[in-house]
């Protein structure tokens, strides 16, 4: 009975140990009801969002190495936080525009830049700046910005 008992408490163990190591953001991610991840492309990521946030469709087609982090519960597209960080060297769509920032990066992420500026590019609902290798976005939008026809 004792070596049976040896036997479950390692086995216990040895599971726990390969739960560590391979479930710990996705556990974690479930405990803060958030997701997040990182993609090599645009079409990547539009085919692993799954938040209800709106959709960061102001990155540009050519860009890599995008990391994203988002709520999965929230009050719709218009409510729920995200933050998404591409690079890339193409410039933002035409119908993004320059308002007056009121809005924070709703996460507090390493990769995030160092300083936000006061005037942030709109893009729908999404607040965007420039960081050295393309661009830094985050959504949700206060009621003032989204009320700014930007510039």
């Amino acid at each position: 009975m004792h070596h049976r008992l040896i036997t479950v408490a390692a086995l216990v163990v040895a599971a726990g140990t390969a739960f560590a190591l391979t479930g710990c953001s996705d556990v974690a991610d479930v405990l803060h009801h958030q997701t997040q991840g990182s993609y090599d492309s645009r079409a990547a990521l539009e085919q692993a969002w799954s938040t209800p946030a709106s959709e960061p469709d102001w990155i540009p087609a050519d860009a890599t190495r995008l990391r994203m982090i988002a709520a999965t519960g929230g009050a719709g597209a218009d409510a729920t936080p995200a933050v998404v960080r591409v690079r890339t060297a193409t410039a933002l769509p035409a119908s993004c525009t320059e308002i007056d920032r009121r809005s924070m990066d709703p996460f507090s992420l390493d990769w995030a830049p160092a300083k936000i500026p006061a005037r942030v590019q709109r893009c729908g609902n999404w607040a965007v700046v420039p960081v050295s290798d393309g661009w830094y976005g985050w959504t949700p939008l206060t009621p003032d910005e989204l009320g700014q026809h930007g510039r």
